[in-house]
């Protein structure tokens, strides 16, 4: 199944989420907010791996069916990434504004994650471009370098958070610490298959 048809589905678990994740912070559930944000993860990260894995198993074929199968996929996982940057940024700002917690750092992280996502789109946007330079091979060389960059930048944010005590804090960041781990769980994942896609394309398409 395409991405795009899973995008429906995956709007409606951004948002079941995030309301889980509201309502657990009112009656102060943090193992329910916990588990919303980690479930987000993990179906989104079931979608990476399931609309990925085909041209693991036969790259040759990809590139043999769509000789543009690298920006293809390119465009599918940088929107994914968006949809992890967009789903942090809308838990961020649904639970400092309705509910009893406030935290001021929260609109900070809140709005760099909404333009991250923001780039992010325009980015797929601009790949969708037959006329701009970002399709070259070079560029999704250097997309794909960036995924890998993410990755280990967003592990070693989540080995420094785990780290640092802050699950057991009853300060008002403990519902944004779920984000953090959930969505950099979920970037961790999502980069690593994204470099993985693209190097086995582009593996693929030296040996044509």
């Amino acid at each position: 199944m395409p991405l795009q048809s899973r995008i429906p589905m995956l709007m409606v678990v951004i948002a079941a989420s995030v309301a889980f994740m509201v309502a657990a912070v009112i009656f102060e559930a943090k193992y329910t907010c916990l588990g919303a944000a980690l479930g987000f993860a993990i179906i989104i990260m079931d979608t990476a791996f399931a609309i990925n894995r085909p041209i693991w198993s036969d790259a040759a074929a990809a590139i043999r069916d769509d000789p543009e199968a690298q920006l293809h996929a390119s465009r599918r996982n940088a929107r994914l990434m968006a949809l992890v940057y967009g789903w942090g940024a809308m838990a961020l700002f649904a639970i400092y504004s309705l509910t009893q917690l406030w935290w001021f750092h929260s609109w900070q992280y809140g709005a760099a994650m909404a333009l991250i996502a923001a780039a992010l789109l325009g980015f797929v946007h601009i790949l969708g471009d037959e006329e701009s330079l970002f399709r070259s091979q070079t560029s999704l060389d250097v997309s794909a370098l960036l995924a890998m960059a993410q990755a280990a930048a967003a592990a070693v944010a989540l080995g420094l958070l785990i780290t640092s005590g802050k699950f057991a804090s009853v300060k008002p960041d403990w519902p944004a610490n779920h984000v953090f781990l959930a969505g950099g769980l979920a970037l961790v994942f999502i980069s690593t298959i994204a470099a993985i896609t693209h190097y086995k394309l582009r593996r693929a398409m030296v040996g044509t």
